[in-house]
C-alpha cells in the first residue's frame, strides 16, 4: 500500500479507536468498517477484480460482520461470528495455491486453542458448537498462511493477530472481562486485516516445491 494510504488506513483506525473508547457515537458501524472500505480500494487498484475476488469477499463479510456487531453485539453475535467464519474461509481461497504442509506446526496451535478453550469452556454453554467450528476454521486460515505459496512475513503476522483479536473477544465474552478488551481487541483486529491484505497484494506464487 502507498504510503499516503497506510497513512490514512492507520488516521481512520486511531479515529475509531479513540471515539470507541469515548462511548458509543451515532454511526459507529459506519467508521467502524471505513478502514476495510479503504483497503478493497487498494485491492481494486491493485488488479483487475477478477484476479482478487476472494480478497474482496473477505473483505466484504469482515465489514459484515463487524456492522452487525456494532449494531447489536449480544443478539447478533452469532450471526457476526458466521460473517467472520466466511472471511477466513474466503482469505484462505486467497491463499491459493498451496505449497506443502508443516505438521510440526500444528503442535503450538492445538495447545493454544486447548488453552484458550479450557478457560472459555464453562461460559459457552449454547454456544460451544458456533464457537467450536469457528476456532477450527481460524486456526485453519492462520495455519494456511504458513504453507501458501505466496508467504511472507505479513501474510504470517496477519494470521496470527487475527487469532489474538478473536482469542481476547472470545476471553473478555465467555471467562472473564479483561482490562482494556475493546481497545486491544480492535487494534489487533486492524493490524491484521491490514497485514493480511498487504501480503496477499506484495506476493508472488512461489514455486510448489519451494516450501
Amino acid at each position: 500500500m502507498p504510503l499516503q494510504l497506510s497513512a490514512l488506513y492507520l488516521g481512520l483506525s486511531c479515529l475509531y479507536l479513540w471515539l470507541d473508547a469515548h462511548g458509543d457515537f451515532p454511526l459507529s458501524f459506519l467508521l467502524k468498517i471505513l478502514p476495510l472500505l479503504l483497503l478493497s480500494g487498494w485491492v481494486l487498484r491493485a488488479a483487475p477484480v477478477r484476479s482478487h475476488l476472494s480478497l474482496l469477499a473477505a473483505l466484504a463479510f469482515s465489514m459484515l460482520g463487524d456492522v452487525l456487531l456494532a449494531l447489536d453485539g449480544q443478539r447478533l453475535f452469532v450471526f457476526g461470528l458466521g460473517a467472520f467464519l466466511l472471511a477466513h474461509l474466503s482469505y484462505l481461497v486467497a491463499m491459493r495455491p498451496f505449497a506443502g504442509h508443516r505438521p510440526l506446526l500444528l503442535l503450538p496451535y492445538a495447545a493454544f486453542a486447548a488453552g484458550v478453550l479450557s478457560l472459555m469452556w464453562p461460559g459457552l454453554g449454547a454456544m460451544a458448537v458456533p464457537v467450536l467450528g469457528y476456532i477450527g476454521v481460524i486456526l485453519t486460515m492462520s495455519y494456511g498462511t504458513w504453507c501458501s505459496s505466496r508467504r511472507n512475513i505479513w501474510l504470517v503476522g496477519g494470521g496470527l493477530l487475527f487469532i489474538s483479536s478473536d482469542c481476547l473477544i472470545g476471553l473478555n465474552r465467555f471467562w472473564q472481562p479483561l482490562p482494556g478488551a475493546g481497545l486491544w481487541i480492535m487494534l489487533s483486529y486492524y493490524a491484521a486485516q491490514y497485514a493480511l491484505v498487504r501480503g496477499l497484494l506484495t506476493s508472488q506464487p512461489a514455486p510448489p516445491n519451494s516450501a
